[in-house]
Parts: structure tokens; sequence; C-alpha cells
């Protein structure tokens, strides 16, 4: 999920692990733990769009990571805790910093970096209160935790690298303020409390609470939708090979359908808030014959592995060609035509064929999002 929810989850580990015996700093280490996996995401300065997407949530993501990162983390806590501790600091915030161009937002980073960096290395660490096993089991859940929970989104996740397969359940966009903020709030109230409090304590595990039940509300309402959708096919004659269902963004209540059906894809739409059961479906034809004479080019093979065979492929009077990615669902517009706003330019370059990834239409997001969430709601 996005970056803020791993901070939290990772601090409320941290707690659980750590936090009697050293208070907010268990907190704190959780949170770093819990971005470490992400850091994959360097992967982008070094390779191109479609490699990074294919190596991101790979290695970093894996329970074997966790178990071989964890006791060097550890290691190096002990050993060296403050420079390790501005080192990773400095590693997780210089990412925004090389990717963004703006300056007043490059400045903004570099100052709270230093200010980041002054408390740092200001601080008394004082006496070690905790063991070498105490820090490798804080920095195995700490790890662990951040792609266990990624699974439950639709991206996928190697959780079990180096098997090549990404688990996705489908149940949670990668950012749901349902999830994050109650999480949120708790884990900073518990902060202001003495680590031997019990309220500390609850406020922690309330957080951790609050937000797994939301987290099984999110499979219960996949399952319930499913069915919905299943029913609606199957009356309205509809046959197809697999059916695939996913979140809408930032919301569970709005949920998104696409069956298969031989040479075309059906896609429709249902919110928990409607006044009925129908779903309308709408006939995409996803055009896979467009790149029936380069199926068995590599770069086809690669989008194929990621997509898990979902995608739609445009076509525009010059003959270029979009692989658009169709695990997600499409946006629709508020006359009601999904569209699809993540893919990929295929380029013949000398022969050989490359995958640009396109950005996002951004000229109509604010009306696509205002037509999401009135579609929540049933409207």
């Amino acid at each position: 999920m996005d970056s803020l929810t791993q901070i939290v989850l990772g601090a409320a580990v941290g707690e659980v692990v750590l936090g009697k015996k050293i208070g907010n700093k268990a907190m704190l280490w959780g949170a770093i733990a819990g971005t470490i996996p992400d850091l994959d995401v360097y992967q982008s300065l070094i390779f191109d769009s479609l490699r990074a997407n294919e190596l991101h949530r790979g290695f970093l993501h894996s329970i074997l990571f966790s178990v071989v990162f964890a006791p060097l983390l550890a290691w190096l806590v002990l050993k060296t805790e403050k420079w390790t501790l501005a080192s990773l600091i400095t590693i997780i915030l210089a990412f925004p910093f090389i990717t963004i161009s703006d300056a007043t937002t490059r400045v903004v980073l570099a100052s709270v970096l230093l200010i980041i960096l002054f408390f740092v290395f200001r601080n008394d660490y004082g006496k070690r209160t905790a063991s070498v096993m105490d820090w490798r089991k804080l920095m195995f859940w700490s790890l662990v935790t951040h792609p266990l929970l990624d699974c439950h989104t639709t991206w996928g996740t190697e959780l079990l690298w180096p098997l090549p397969y990404k688990l996705a359940w489908n149940n949670i966009f990668v950012i749901d303020p349902l999830y994050t903020v109650p999480f949120l709030l708790f884990v900073i109230l518990a902060m202001f409390f003495n680590r031997q409090s019990k309220t500390r304590m609850w406020l922690n595990w309330t957080g951790i609470i609050v937000s797994s039940m939301y987290m099984v509300w999110s499979l219960g309402v996949k399952w319930y939708t499913y069915d919905i959708f299943e029913k609606n096919l199957q009356d309205k004659g509809i046959a197809y090979s697999r059916l695939t269902t996913v979140p809408t963004p930032a919301n569970t209540f709005l949920w998104s359908a696409t069956a298969d059906s031989d040479s075309v894809y059906y896609t429709g739409l249902y919110s928990i808030f409607d006044s009925d059961k129908n779903v309308e479906f709408f006939r995409i034809d996803h055009n896979h014959r467009a790149v029936a004479d380069i199926m068995n080019d590599n770069v086809i093979k690669r989008l194929n592995f990621l997509s898990k065979d979902w995608y739609v492929i445009n076509e525009d009077s010059a003959g270029i060609r979009t692989y658009n990615d169709a695990r997600f669902g499409p946006m629709y517009t508020k006359e009601g035509v999904p569209e699809y706003g993540f893919g990929y330019q295929l380029i013949n370059e000398d022969g050989n064929w490359v995958a640009e990834e396109e950005e996002p239409p951004t000229e109509d997001m604010g009306e696509l999002l205002k037509t999401l969430w009135n579609r929540i709601w049933g409207k």
C-alpha cells in the first residue's frame, strides 16, 4: 500500500514487539523498517519502466528478504544506531528529492531532512535496554508485515520469492483512508503515553484491531459483490471464462468487475449503496488481435505476466498501439464510459519491440474523481 500506511503499520508493530522496553524508539524503528521494502522504487532510476515494474514488489517484498535482512539491520542498530538511523532516513527521503523537479518542493524536502538529521545526531541514545534478539524480532515483524499487507492489493507481491508468482488478493486499493486514518490516529495518541502505560498499549492495539477489522470487512464485501456480479452475468446470459473484481480507488464500497468473454471484456460497477442489485455491463473489445503479430515477442510475454493476461489494446489512426493493464479495472467518465489509465506504448526500435509506460491522463482527473465519488453513493 502507500508509504504512509506502511509507516503506520510498521510503527504499530514496533510498539507491540519492543514498545515496553524502548518506548517511542520502537515506533520509530518499526516505521523505518516498514518503509524499507518500498526502497525498490530506486530501480526506476536504473531500469526502464517495464523492468522496474517487473522488479517492484519482488525480492525486497519477500519473506526471504525479511529473514535475511532483519538480523543485519538489528546488528547495525546495536553497533552504530545513530549513523544507521541517519542513513536510512536520508535514503528514504532522497528518492522524492531526486524524482521531483519542482524547486520549492525540493527545498522543503531538503529542509525537512536537515531538521530530522539535526535531532538524530543531537539525541543521546543512552543505555541499551533491548537485546539482540529483541531487535531482530522488531525488524523482522516490521519488515514482513509490509509485503503481507501489500498482498491484499491488486499489483501483485512476490512474497514467496524466488518463486515467480505475484500474490494479489484484490480486496483493498493501494490507498484507502478508511484503513489508514483511524490507524494513524490511534498510533499517534499512543505515542503520548508512558511506555509502561496500559492506555498506550490499548490505543496501539485498538489501531491494529480496527484496521484489521476493516481488512476483514473488505474481504467480506469482495465476496458479497462477487456473488452479485456472477448472478448478473448469468441472468444476462453472458458466458465468460474468468471473472475478476477489484475495489475502486480509495474505498471498499464500490467494486469493479471484469469478465473475460472470448474476444471481449464485460465490465461493470456495483456499490453496496445501490438501490437495486442490477449491474449494467459495458462490452469492451479487448482487441488482442492487434498484437497477434508480436504475441510471441518477449515484451508481450513480460507484459502478460505482469497483467496476468488482463489487457486491452488501443490502436490510434497512426497505427501506434497501447497495451492497457486491465487488472485495476477502468475509470468511468460522467457519461458512464469506461476508460483505462495505466498502459504502455509499444514501440518498434529497429526491429526490437519495447514498452514505454504512459503517463496517466490528468486533465480530466478531477471530473473522474467527482464521478467516482457520486457513483460510490449509488448515484
